[in-house]
């Protein structure tokens, strides 16, 4: 009744396959991949959770087990249809050297996402700056990792770039950070301890800014035309450091006004090789 099970409807390199085994192959894969699922849940649930691992080292540890486990399936499908895999090795070869060449970028971010996962150069909430890119981390996949930016746009990098380039990773251990404000005040000897206590008020007086290590001011050098301070202050974490030199400049501004500390700006002589006539002259209209 169900002969038609046994006719050869399929031939590859000389290998003939019949109906039943495609469907016992079909059936060997759909339960692997219910396997998978089975043992990635309970993995997450009882084993990964409860030691209380990173996340992207959880992630790792399922797309391991998931690729180990549906390779070892896709090799018993093909056992189930008696496909013998070493007869198919040179051709393997040849379709893998050509696949090779256009998936070198992918391996290597699989790789070098691999690495990311287990040494954690960066880790999930940290906020990195690469390429000319700053943000937080919020993700790590074993090919790429998505960066969401001050603007609140997600960027996804490739995992690669974090092994190949140079990364700033600002919360790396401590995201404490120091932040260094350069300020040039007139030639006026009399006004630079004024200038300096104006300063260690304005950032002590910014709640943003840590107490411990206190703010500081130093005279740094002469400059062509200004005095050279630069301004020390201490923030819990980099992300807001925008904000808080923003408020700060903006009271610099205000209390040098104030106390008639002028920053200067540097003066261009023009001189004319030339005699020129320059006269005023009343144009109507």
């Amino acid at each position: 009744m169900f002969d038609f099970l046994r006719d050869k409807i399929i031939s590859i390199h000389g290998f003939k396959i019949d109906l039943l085994s495609v469907i016992f192959a079909v059936l060997v894969i759909v339960a692997f991949y219910l396997l998978v699922f089975i043992t990635n849940l309970f993995l997450k649930r009882e084993v990964l959770s409860k030691l209380k691992l990173d996340r992207g080292i959880q992630d790792a540890v399922t797309k391991i087990n998931k690729i180990v486990l549906l390779a070892i399936g896709f090799y018993i499908a093909f056992q189930v249809l008696g496909i013998n895999l070493s007869a198919l090795t040179v051709f393997a070869g040849v379709v893998g050297l050509g696949l090779s060449f256009g998936m070198q970028n992918i391996i290597s971010n699989f790789i070098s996402g691999i690495i990311i996962i287990f040494e954690r150069p960066i880790k999930i909430g940290d906020y990195v700056e690469i390429g000319g890119l700053e943000g937080v981390v919020g993700e790590i996949r074993t090919r790429s990792t998505t960066i969401t930016t001050r603007d609140n746009i997600q960027v996804i990098v490739p995992n690669s770039n974090f092994i190949t380039q140079n990364v700033v990773n600002w919360s790396h251990n401590n995201p404490k950070i120091r932040v260094r404000m350069p300020i040039g005040i007139e030639y006026a000897p009399s006004k630079i301890d004024l200038a300096i206590e104006v300063l260690k008020d304005i950032a002590g007086n910014n709640d943003k800014v840590l107490k411990k290590p206190k703010p500081i001011v130093w005279f740094t050098s002469f400059g062509d035309f200004t005095y050279n301070l630069e301004l020390i202050i201490w923030l819990s974490t980099p992300i807001n450091r925008h904000v808080v030199l923003t408020e700060i400049n903006i009271e610099i501004a205000k209390r040098f006004d104030k106390h008639k500390i002028d920053i200067p700006f540097p003066i261009r002589n023009l001189i004319f090789k030339n005699n020129l006539d320059i006269s005023k002259t009343d144009q109507k209209n």
